[in-house]
């Protein structure tokens, strides 16, 4: 018989971490600008309580990658469990009739309603692993064609990198990462 080991997240306080985290049966509630502006915001909003340094995200349609440090109380379970259901109740208020139709046969189970049951976490270690990381996060919305060059994409904090707004010590100004998701005139 084989036997499967759930995935594990990091219990480990004041880790940098690469987190993924995907809408439950894979529905693309991210497809409007609404939902993914609001992600975006509540990103800032949780690290900033958390007191953590974000380095990077972005916002696909039906999930979204982190780098985020976190302070030396904090862990990576302890921070998504504050994330996750408090964007979930955000940004159900703000999907329309459609997308809730896709989330029906998904309601209820494990008593989830928005975010699949858990994420995938890995812990950075090196300034070669981050770099390889942030790429990846940037890269996202070219691999998936929703853009050209990394920075055309709104949700993403490649814009922010680009602007000079990242360092490594401090990681994003949360004022900034809130303030990317306005439109321009």
């Amino acid at each position: 018989m084989v036997r499967y080991r759930h995935y594990r997240n990091s219990d480990k306080p004041g880790t940098m971490m690469f987190v993924t985290a995907t809408v439950l049966d894979l529905v693309h509630a991210f497809r409007r600008d609404e939902p993914r502006d609001e992600m975006v915001r509540i990103i800032a909003r949780e690290s900033r309580l958390a007191e953590a340094r974000l380095h990077a995200y972005v916002v696909m349609s039906h999930h979204v990658h982190l780098v985020i440090h976190l302070s030396k109380t904090m862990d990576i379970r302890k921070f998504m469990q504050r994330l996750k259901p408090n964007a979930g109740r955000s940004i159900s208020r703000l999907l329309t009739s459609e997308d809730l139709a896709e989330f029906d046969a998904q309601h209820g189970l494990n008593s989830n309603t928005f975010w699949q049951r858990s994420f995938r976490s890995v812990e950075i270690v090196g300034d070669n692993m981050l770099e390889q990381k942030l790429d990846y996060i940037h890269q996202n919305p070219v691999k998936a064609e929703y853009v050209v060059r990394p920075e055309e994409y709104r949700w993403s904090s490649a814009r922010l990198f680009e602007q000079g707004l990242w360092s490594a010590e401090k990681g994003l100004p949360f004022e900034a990462v809130a303030e990317s998701v306005v439109k321009p005139d």
